[in-house]
């Protein structure tokens, strides 16, 4: 090859580098802040995960005692029963 053909073809890659390269670091940055994005999201679904286990034990021991408490209603409305027949 000549000198003049590999001027023509390092002026080509070169031209194609520069048209590419802007939009390569846009791609770039776009897909920066969307792993920023997930990371974010990431977090909050751990937060809601651990809010949400507490909130079900919260009920849990909250339907606990509801029954235990009816169980007594239960039980002292049959001694009033039993004391007033």
């Amino acid at each position: 090859m000549t000198t003049q053909q590999w001027g023509i073809i390092i002026g080509v890659v070169v031209s194609g580098v520069l048209a590419i390269g802007p939009w390569m670091f846009m791609v770039h940055a776009k897909l920066a802040v969307l792993a920023s994005q997930v990371a974010t999201l990431c977090r909050k679904m751990d937060q809601a995960s651990e809010t949400q286990e507490k909130l079900w034990s919260v009920h849990t021991r909250h339907a606990t005692k509801l029954e235990t408490h009816d169980v007594q209603i239960g039980q002292i409305s049959q001694r009033l029963r039993d004391l007033l027949d």
